[in-house]
């Protein structure tokens, strides 16, 4: 009886966010000189841990690599292999003391410092966020860059031309938390 007492405070402290994957996705555009692409998957993991007020939240959004597909074959096995994926199978964003009720009756994007954990790298960088509370629902919102380079990715060329630099992230996720 104790032990299953502490188990149901634990899980009320420390909720969980279930996302909707049918209502969510990463997306990453690329550039090269002759064109663009984009890149989606829906299968997002977060994994949160909250004080008992959730107004000191970790969080930790997981994204497989192979997961992302472009409409090209190809593209998405040449992507997986310059990103090392069967070494470095897993994307991760992570985020610490956050302020769940400050983001959810903010109006305005809220940017913050998260921890990009790509292709063996761990980078620290700034990640503008906006947090709605919907009826039954949260939703997440976020647009921001990064840099291949930052993360020593090779670049691949296409007529001796490698793509650019800089590849753009799209995030919408819609879940909720649960006890």
């Amino acid at each position: 009886m104790k032990y299953i007492l502490i188990l149901l405070v634990c899980a009320l402290a420390f909720p969980r966010f279930k996302v909707d994957k049918a209502q969510s996705a990463i997306t990453y555009t690329g550039s090269h000189s002759f064109h663009d692409w984009q890149g989606t998957t829906s299968e997002i993991e977060i994994i949160t841990n909250c004080d008992s007020m959730n107004s000191n939240c970790d969080a930790t959004i997981t994204v497989p690599a192979m997961s992302f597909r472009s409409g090209n074959d190809n593209r998405d096995s040449n992507m997986l292999f310059y990103i090392d994926a069967f070494s470095y199978p897993m994307i991760k964003i992570s985020f610490s003391h956050l302020n769940i009720y400050n983001l959810l009756s903010s109006d305005k994007v809220i940017t913050t410092n998260g921890e990009i954990d790509f292709h063996g790298f761990k980078i620290n960088q700034e990640i503008p966020l906006f947090i709605k509370k919907e009826t039954n629902t949260i939703s997440i919102s976020s647009n921001f860059s990064i840099k291949l380079d930052s993360f020593q990715v090779d670049r691949p060329s296409l007529l001796m031309l490698p793509i650019k630099n800089l590849i753009k992230l799209d995030v919408t996720i819609k879940g909720e938390f649960i006890p």
